[in-house]
């Protein structure tokens, strides 16, 4: 089964965040195979509103990022973070899913779910000239499309 394998490359990486391309929303193929194995799942955006609805408009892209840290702070050792598109906002500061957890992923297993096109080393979101428009580098990372691993 792949996705064990990719389970297991991820265990023994520096950075343990396995990130996983996903443009069809269907993040429930890996999270319902993980439910019951200590894995913990978070709606990044419906978290992510949350925490900013008491932050003024004109601040957000200043505050939301440690409002972030310190909320992930708080979760458990192995967690999967889905529905992440939020992070791209230009009204966030286009913060992105690789950005706002790659570091903290020294401590903790992730499993994150992104959409973009994945070229080598890199995942692009969005198209090149739009204000959401980010470019991600992965090679620190075990990536994998989501169609690529087994059920």
């Amino acid at each position: 089964m792949l996705l064990d394998k990719l389970l297991g490359e991820n265990q023994n990486n520096h950075y343990k965040m396995l990130v996983i391309i996903d443009n069809n929303n269907q993040y429930e193929r890996i999270t319902s195979r993980l439910d019951g194995d200590g894995w913990s799942c978070y709606d990044v955006t419906k978290n992510v509103i949350s925490l900013i609805e008491d932050i003024p408009e004109n601040k957000r892209k200043v505050r939301v990022g440690s409002k972030i840290k310190t909320w992930f702070s708080q979760l458990p050792d192995k967690v999967i973070l889905y529905n992440t598109n939020i992070l791209y906002s230009p009204e966030l500061g286009k913060l992105n899913p690789i950005g706002a957890f790659k570091y903290r992923s020294r401590t903790k297993e992730i499993i994150v779910f992104v959409e973009g096109h994945i070229s080598g080393d890199r995942i692009q979101y969005s198209e090149y000239g739009r204000p959401d428009f980010v470019e991600m580098d992965v090679s620190e990372l075990i990536h994998a499309k989501l169609e690529d691993i087994d059920d």
